[in-house]
């Protein structure tokens, strides 16, 4: 051991101080005796009883000559020897806890950057140390994470990512973003036409019947009358007008004949009741035009058959004409009524002249007798006429026939009326019958009246004269029909 020149100087006083004791038997504190001298403690070493000389143990240390104790190491510092003149300060990158033992080193996860350290320090969170000893601890870099600190730094899987340095654990890629890769510093926004449901694996590319319009978003299914037959749309198609899609993934479906489809429908729709298409891809119905009917809405309008008509639009069927009417047209929209002295039994044909002897009004379908006594003799005719007094019309088709002499006929009579006796008729087409007149006797209804002989009278209406009595003062007077008064009468239609 080397000693400096103060060292040996005191040691030079304290041997003079010997020389000058050589007869002592006991030390003071910081001094032992060796047979019977006096000596004090060197360095290293303590005399806590005059007699003893004892060495420092380790962790304590004595720097001085005649120290009675020894100190302990300060805090950080260390001694593993006996005998120990001074203390070691804990060096970087260790720990001291105790100061009687060699300096433990800093582990994995920890460090120390500063001398005479009684322990070492965690790693600050995003920060790591793999190796024991450290003095200071690596920041996490980019695109990693250092969930632990003792352990090495981890890439951050695929759908993670980290940006900046001293990560602790990487972020999920928000929602519409995605990577795939490892170690990823950022995340990459999940373009129009695709979705990202799961951010570590690439876009996929929306299915045919749904679409995604702007980066980041998922795929949506197509809103009503839209469709998208492809993959990775960024919008659905309008479905045409005449077309339904009622499969967003198909190709629009053409309405047939007899359905259309306009904007506010979602599918194809028949037409109404009377109404028609064209063809097929109809986005509206076609109106059944008057004088025509559409029994189905996949075919053309049918003209209306003879007898039947259609006085409105969209008709499904045409209307057969009332009982009296006609139409022998097609595609009529209305029927004619029949025609007075017509007769109309079928609405397709044409009116049929009523025969002579009878008569119709309008809309009939079939002509009236004439009623007896009454006649015509034309075709058409629209009433009978009635038979003349004087007349007889026994059959309604032939002229009224002339009563002969000794008959009569009043108005509307089928048959002449053989004068009753006492009456007589001297002219054809007689509209009475003449009664006899008084004074005269009628024997015979087709010749004028007789005048009765003087002496005879009679009454009105008689075949015979009666004789007048003896005493009758008009016995020589002829034609009378008093035989008191003598008052003659002259008969009608003979003069």
């Amino acid at each position: 051991m080397k000693y400096s020149a103060a060292y040996v100087i005191l040691f030079s006083i304290f041997c003079f101080s010997i020389q000058t004791v050589l007869s002592a038997t006991t030390c003071n504190t910081g001094y032992y005796l060796d047979g019977t001298n006096c000596y004090p403690c060197t360095p290293g070493t303590y005399c806590p009883d005059g007699f003893r000389k004892l060495e420092c143990s380790p962790g304590q240390y004595s720097n001085s000559f005649t120290s009675s104790s020894c100190s302990s190491c300060q805090r950080g510092y260390y001694t593993t020897k006996t005998s120990s003149t001074k203390c070691n300060i804990c060096p970087l990158g260790f720990m001291c806890a105790s100061a009687d033992r060699e300096p433990v080193g800093c582990p994995r996860g920890t460090y120390q950057d500063t001398y005479g350290s009684t322990q070492c320090q965690s790693c600050s969170r995003g920060y790591y140390s793999i190796s024991a000893n450290s003095t200071q601890c690596t920041i996490c870099p980019k695109g990693s994470e250092c969930p632990r600190a003792d352990q090495a730094p981890l890439s951050c899987r695929p759908g993670t990512y980290s940006y900046d340095d001293g990560t602790y654990s990487c972020t999920p890629c928000p929602s519409g973003w995605y990577t795939t890769q490892t170690g990823a510093l950022l995340c990459f926004i999940c373009p129009e036409g695709s979705e990202c449901t799961r951010a570590d694996q690439p876009p996929t590319l929306c299915r045919p019947g749904t679409y995604s319009s702007a980066p980041g978003s998922v795929c949506s299914s197509c809103p009503s009358n839209t469709y998208a037959t492809e993959y990775g749309q960024v919008s659905c198609a309008v479905c045409p007008l005449g077309y339904e899609c009622t499969q967003s993934d198909q190709k629009p479906q053409p309405c047939a004949r007899g359905y259309y489809r306009d904007a506010t429908i979602s599918s194809c729709q028949r037409c109404p009741s009377g109404m028609w298409t064209k063809n097929t891809t109809s986005f509206r119905c076609e109106t059944c035009p008057v004088g025509f009917e559409c029994p189905t809405p996949d075919s053309s309008p049918v003209s209306c058959r003879a007898g039947t008509y259609s006085s409105q639009i969209n008709t499904n069927s045409c209307s057969q004409c009332d009982s009296g009417y006609f139409t022998v047209e097609t595609g009529s929209i209305s029927c004619r009524q029949c025609p007075r002295g017509y007769y109309c039994p079928r609405p397709d044909a044409n009116p049929i002249p009523c025969p002579p002897g009878t008569y119709s009004d309008y809309k009939q379908t079939q002509c009236s007798k004439c009623s007896s006594g009454y006649y015509t003799t034309t075709s058409s005719s629209s009433n009978c006429l009635i038979c003349p007094s004087g007349y007889a019309c026994g059959m309604p088709s032939l002229p009224p026939q002339i009563c002969p002499v000794g008959t009569s006929a009043d108005y509307a009579a089928s048959s002449c009326t053989s004068c009753s006796s006492g009456y007589y008729a001297v002219h054809n087409s007689s509209s009475i019958c003449t009664p006899c007149a008084p004074g005269y006797y009628c024997d015979d209804t087709k010749a004028c009246p007789k005048q009765c002989s003087a002496g005879q009278y009679s009454s009105a209406g008689q075949t015979s004269c009666y004789q007048c009595s003896s005493s009758a003062g008009c016995s020589s007077v002829p034609g009378v029909f008093d035989c008191s008064t003598c008052v003659t009468a002259k008969p009608t239609g003979c003069q």
